[in-house]
């Protein structure tokens, strides 16, 4: 029965966790690149 508990919780954390991280990575990397970009062509947001 505690197999299955650990199971279930693994199965709940471990993609929370992944999901943190990557929008942590992304986050740092997004900030990078618009630090470096302040002269490279910004491309207009067109939303409908």
């Amino acid at each position: 029965m505690l197999d299955k508990i650990f199971f279930i919780i693994a199965c709940i954390i471990i993609p929370v966790l992944w999901g943190v991280i990557v929008n942590w990575i992304f986050n740092q990397w997004q900030d990078r690149s618009n630090n470096n970009s302040d002269d490279d062509y910004i491309f207009p947001d067109y939303q409908i």
